[in-house]
């Protein structure tokens, strides 16, 4: 396994993810990207793609909480998995400042999203840190 960017980990999980969104398995997206793609991927990536696998719903509850102009079925899905992976570290992985899932999906969606989602994007995060250190967010 190669040693990855934490932004490249997060990027490959990104990737993976979104495609799971269309029926394709982690373990389909692996043959592809042997055959076709390069994914940067290692066992960081794989952590953070079960783990934001195993906690979908529980990520989907807390952005349609913190979504106060549109609902989840609204909210592109490219910005959905942004989303759930900036979550997920916040609340799960430690060793990831809040602040830096929170920019780290900002860049993301500047890269795969439209224009004005990073903004959309960043205060939906901004909420959930503010209260996540507050001690106010929901478990």
């Amino acid at each position: 396994m190669e040693k990855l960017k934490r932004s490249e980990v997060r990027e490959g999980a990104f990737l993976i993810l979104y495609q799971t969104l269309f029926g394709t398995t982690p373990e389909e997206i692996d043959e592809l990207n042997a055959e076709a793609f390069d994914i940067a991927k290692n066992e960081q990536t794989d952590e953070l793609v079960r783990g934001v696998s195993e906690h979908s719903d529980e990520l989907l509850d807390i952005i349609s909480r913190y979504s106060k102009t549109r609902s989840v079925s609204r909210i592109a899905r490219v910005n959905i998995v942004i989303l759930k992976i900036a979550i997920y570290e916040m609340k799960y992985c430690e060793r990831v400042p809040n602040a830096a899932a929170i920019n780290e999906a900002v860049e993301l969606s500047k890269k795969y999203s439209l224009k004005s989602d990073s903004s959309f994007i960043n205060g939906i995060l901004n909420s959930y840190m503010k209260d996540l250190e507050g001690g106010n967010a929901e478990q």
